[in-house]
């Protein structure tokens, strides 16, 4: 026993010190503050408009010069002004929080962020803890003694978590952080009050208990906006999510919970602007994208289905509308959050597409929102010239617009639509944003249609009578890789851009080496084993040597590269790989021809010695 209340005492000394630590640091660095900048003296009784401006421009002032929200308040407190002027001046600049400079931001480790959390009144959120948890125990224990009724039990309930919300909107007009765990406390009784009521007793309907959920859900987030807490309003989020689970539904109604949620969402984007918690939108969608698991994997929403991609649909258009105008609005910071939402929303419509609509819709769906994202990122870029937003909303558009391609096209004809639309999307890319940067970024979308084609160059592919899908789908991947670098090598001599002629090297060496591949297996179609194998290598050796001689004469050293590397891999081939395979004659002659082009280069552009 003398250990337990040792072992409390030194953790109730450990918070104590703690605490005291963090008020020394704050008195300091209110007295840097004050020493820098005069305090704003408190005008006793004047409420004007403009007393409130000023006391708005010395809160930013503050922070612009580095102090903090608790330093600022103290310092305010002290010299006279009342706390809710100062949570007031807080808000209103919360609400201008849409301009980069009205509150910067502060990248903090989210454990460092919860542990300053916790600290701040960490009695009180304790003994919250303790009490719901007191609270859960008397219940039971008068549940069990039958000291109350059912209908006494749920109205006690009830009453309980009123009174608690009632205490946390009188308390956080002062205490903003006291306020608000009252609130959240108050919000979380009812909900299992009625929870408890459904399940026990069959108290309520299943929409009445959830509407009445909602309701307490709803007072939270709305106090979160008053009072510009955004901790409060994510809560809120998760306790009305929460609370379709807590209606013990038999029946449940597929498009009556996506009605409910449509109506949650759309409060939260509300909540979201208003408060500028741009947070707010991805957690919806995280919550949106939960719900949906079971409708795609396993089947369920039976003849509600199509009712629930319409649904689907909405939430689609409702997110992009939200992303997008916070893309043009928002600042670094939450346009980072529009954008993981953009991306995230994208993928949210092609699995609902792609696992509830019927096959022969989903080609269509999927081909309009592609158009919807295109249109969206050339729009928003040239309003916010951020490349970024074209990675994204470009990046998604073509995801969509893959799975469409793949819903409707297979086998050889899904490569050959891969290899053109890649070349599309790639050169208008850089059409849109003039960048070379995006053009090198975007062009890695050629690793897909490319390895796609590699097993269309198999042996087995080639045979007599059926060689035409390979002959088909090889040729136009090496065709729109040629076709697109010639493209780039003609914007690079009119824009003197290194990065695009190098980019435009490298799609013409892999469009060349597909068309060796191709040369190779025509060749072998055609011709004895022998005389191919001559054939391709000659014609290999013809190509390396004319590129490095030109390499040569324009001083051009990645063309001496690329010639040599030919004339490497033809050499290293012959002693390496046909010497043990090809017949004695075809050896002769092949060696002989090669060795004669090779040795013909001593007299090709060469000047004459003295």
């Amino acid at each position: 026993m003398a250990s337990l209340l040792l072992g409390a005492l030194i953790i109730v000394l450990f918070f104590q010190l703690g605490i005291l630590r963090r008020r020394i640091e704050l008195l300091e660095r209110t007295l840097r503050t004050t020493k820098s900048t005069a305090v704003l003296p408190s005008t006793q009784g004047d409420e004007t408009t403009a007393a409130r401006a000023e006391l708005v421009t010395y809160v930013k002032d503050q922070y612009a010069r580095g102090a903090r929200r608790l330093e600022i308040e103290a310092a305010l407190v002290e010299h006279g002004w009342s706390p809710g002027d100062v949570q007031a001046a807080f808000g209103a600049l919360t609400h201008q929080s849409n301009q980069p400079e009205a509150i910067p931001s502060v990248n903090t480790p989210t454990s460092d962020a919860f542990f300053a959390w916790f600290r701040e009144d960490w009695l009180l959120k304790l003994g919250a803890l303790l009490l719901l948890i007191a609270l859960g125990w008397f219940t039971t224990y008068a549940f069990m003694n039958n000291w109350i009724g059912p209908a006494g039990r749920i109205t006690l309930g009830m009453v309980l978590g009123m009174l608690i919300l009632i205490l946390g909107s009188w308390r956080i007009r002062t205490y903003v952080a006291q306020g608000g765990v009252f609130l959240v406390v108050g919000s979380t009784t009812i909900l299992l009050t009625i929870f408890a009521a459904r399940v026990l007793y069959e108290f309520f309907t299943p929409v009445t208990a959830l509407f009445l959920m909602f309701l307490s859900t709803a007072f939270v987030a709305l106090q979160s906006v008053v009072y510009a807490r955004p901790p409060l309003g994510r809560a809120a989020l998760v306790l009305a999510a929460v609370a379709p689970l807590l209606t013990a539904s038999v029946d449940p109604s597929a498009v009556g919970l996506f009605t409910y949620l449509f109506v949650v969402t759309f409060g939260t984007i509300v909540i979201a602007t208003y408060s500028s918690d741009r947070l707010l939108v991805p957690l919806s969608l995280g919550i949106m994208s939960l719900y949906s698991m079971p409708f795609w994997w396993s089947g369920a929403g039976g003849d509600e289905r199509p009712v629930l991609l319409l649904f689907a649909m909405a939430f689609g258009a409702l997110y992009f509308l939200v992303h997008a105008g916070g893309v043009l609005q928002g600042n670094s910071s939450a346009r980072q959050y529009d954008l993981v939402t953009a991306a995230w929303s994208g993928l949210f419509l092609l699995l609902w597409i792609t696992s509830v609509a019927p096959a022969e819709w989903q080609s269509l769906l999927l081909s309009a929102w592609t158009v919807v994202y295109l249109v969206g990122s050339y729009l928003l870029f040239r309003s916010t010239g951020d490349a970024l937003i074209v990675y994204v909303y470009a990046g998604t558009g073509v995801v969509l617009l893959a799975a469409a391609t793949a819903t409707e096209l297979s086998g050889p004809a899904l490569v050959i639509a891969y290899a053109i639309e890649t070349a599309a999307v790639v050169i208008l890319a850089y059409m849109i944003v003039r960048s070379s940067a995006t053009a090198t970024t975007a062009a890695w979308l050629f690793l897909v249609p490319v390895l796609l084609t590699i097993p269309f160059l198999a042996p087995g592919e080639w045979r007599d009578g059926e060689f035409r899908d390979a002959l088909a789908v090889v040729a136009t991947t090496a065709g729109v890789l040629v076709i697109t670098s010639v493209y780039f090598f003609a914007q690079a001599r009119l824009t003197g851009d290194v990065m695009l002629r190098k980019l435009a090297g490298a799609l013409a060496i892999i469009g060349s080496v597909v068309i060796y591949a191709l040369l190779w297996r025509i060749l072998h179609l055609w011709l004895s084993e022998s005389l191919a194998v001559m054939t391709a290598l000659v014609t290999y050796t013809i190509i390396g040597i004319g590129a490095y001689v030109s390499g040569l004469r324009q001083n051009e050293r990645s063309l001496q590269l690329y010639g040599g590397c030919l004339i490497g891999f033809v050499t290293l081939r012959l002693l390496f790989i046909d010497v043990w395979e090809m017949e004695m004659s075809g050896r002769i002659v092949t060696f002989a021809l090669i060795g004669v082009l090779l040795m013909a280069t001593a007299f090709i552009g060469r000047k004459q010695s003295v």
